[in-house]
């Protein structure tokens, strides 16, 4: 989260300043490992989340927001993009945990669980190795590049929304939505791809 988070705003206070070089960073260092470990919410997600709705406001934030969230769990992670800056050594920091090309894999969902359990049974490295801290990191950048790439959008008043739902999380919201019938199903409400967690009880 503070990865993200940090990395957007930062740009901001060097290319605009106030108020951006009034925003306390350290804040948002809580949401590391989907909120200090506990694997909920992915601290990238979350933190580039939170510095789209301070830049978008409350107009244009959740139309970002989720395509952001969308264009998380359907795209393969860490990019090309971000394994190929490491390899380079293209990444601000001081050092890479490694610098090899990294596997990838498509979470299906914005939960750090599942995202982070997804990656380690495609690529065979455990939770705790620096394989998958690295691929977290990388995962980071990818995310805050993506925001940066729809606040651009949004700014030249070129965003149009390019991704829908899964399949299977439409299908489920055909009932199972917000609303106020509860015999139609309407006692829950979201927009993850039910099938990660629940059983299809429809077969």
């Amino acid at each position: 989260m503070y990865g993200a988070f940090s990395a957007v705003v930062t740009a901001l206070k060097d290319a605009v300043g106030s108020p951006y070089d009034l925003i306390p960073l350290d804040m948002m260092r809580y949401g590391e490992g989907g909120m200090a470990g506990y694997g909920s919410l992915c601290g990238a997600i979350n933190g580039a989340s939170a510095a789209i709705t301070l830049v978008a406001g409350e107009e244009h934030y959740k139309k970002l927001v989720t395509e952001l969230l969308t264009w998380y769990t359907q795209t393969p992670l860490p990019t090309e993009i971000s394994n190929q800056y490491a390899v380079n050594h293209e990444f601000l920091v001081d050092e890479l945990k490694t610098d090899e090309p990294l596997p990838q894999s498509v979470s299906g969902s914005t939960l750090c669980h599942v995202s982070v359990t997804k990656w380690c049974l495609a690529s065979g490295y455990a939770s705790g190795s620096k394989e998958r801290s690295e691929r977290c990191g990388r995962l980071t950048g990818d995310v805050a590049a993506k925001a940066v790439e729809l606040l651009n959008l949004l700014a030249d008043n070129a965003f149009e929304s390019a991704l829908s739902l899964s399949e299977e999380a439409e299908t489920c919201r055909a009932c199972h939505k917000k609303g106020d019938d509860f015999d139609a199903g309407q006692f829950t409400r979201g927009k993850e791809n039910c099938l990660n967690c629940h059983e299809n009880p429809h077969k």
